[in-house]
């Protein structure tokens, strides 16, 4: 495929990003079993279930809007408690649940996971990547869109702050938060597309 087609392609997933996908319950059933790299079959399984609730609660409490789980692999019964963040159409503060804080700046040493729907159909956004980043007790976080998509970062054991962060800097040089949305979702893409280069696995 040549360059202009690559941007034309690039330029109707922004634009459709906009537009809000309203949740079914056919897209909850098709969220797909993934096999996470590093994780076992039965955290797979409970990452699985954890994709579907965050849909269903989106679609029942929230108009289709952002939702976000926080989860602790590690727990007894990680899909027993986990944290809710209730967001707008557009994004979600994952830290103003009390219980998604708690976990995220608690755990040291097990697996947080972060899961949270998009009613559009992008993957990561520069907002996603960022809070990421900036919580290094996070293991993975996952996007499912509202058509039922998943794609997770997760840092692996090449993983390097710095460097990241650095990689991150260099994908949002001269962005403003005024800049139109085709250049932040660009931006998401570039950083997606070297992300292995500083130890993030992307799917």
């Amino acid at each position: 495929m040549s360059e202009g087609m690559d941007n034309l392609c690039e330029l109707e997933q922004a634009k459709r990003r906009d537009r809000k996908v309203y949740i079914t319950d056919i897209a909850i059933d098709k969220v797909p079993f993934i096999q996470y790299d590093g994780f076992t079959d039965e955290e797979n399984k409970i990452m699985q279930e954890l994709a579907k609730d965050v849909l269903l609660l989106s679609k029942e409490k929230n108009d289709s809007n952002e939702v976000a789980i926080t989860c602790d692999l590690g727990a007894e019964n990680p899909l027993g408690c986990f944290g809710v963040s209730m967001g707008t159409e557009h994004e979600v503060d994952i830290l103003a649940d009390t219980l998604s804080n708690h976990i995220i700046v608690s755990r040291k040493s097990v697996a947080v996971v972060v899961l949270h729907n998009h009613p559009s159909t992008q993957t990561f956004s520069l907002q996603d990547i960022h809070f990421l980043i900036l919580h290094p007790m996070i293991q993975v976080i996952v996007v499912v869109s509202n058509q039922g998509t998943v794609h997770y970062l997760k840092r692996d054991t090449e993983y390097e702050y710095i460097r990241a962060f650095e990689l991150f800097q260099e994908c949002i040089e001269g962005l403003k938060k005024e800049s139109p949305a085709l250049e932040m979702y660009m931006a998401a893409l570039t950083f997606l597309a070297k992300c292995s280069e500083v130890g993030l696995f992307y799917r």
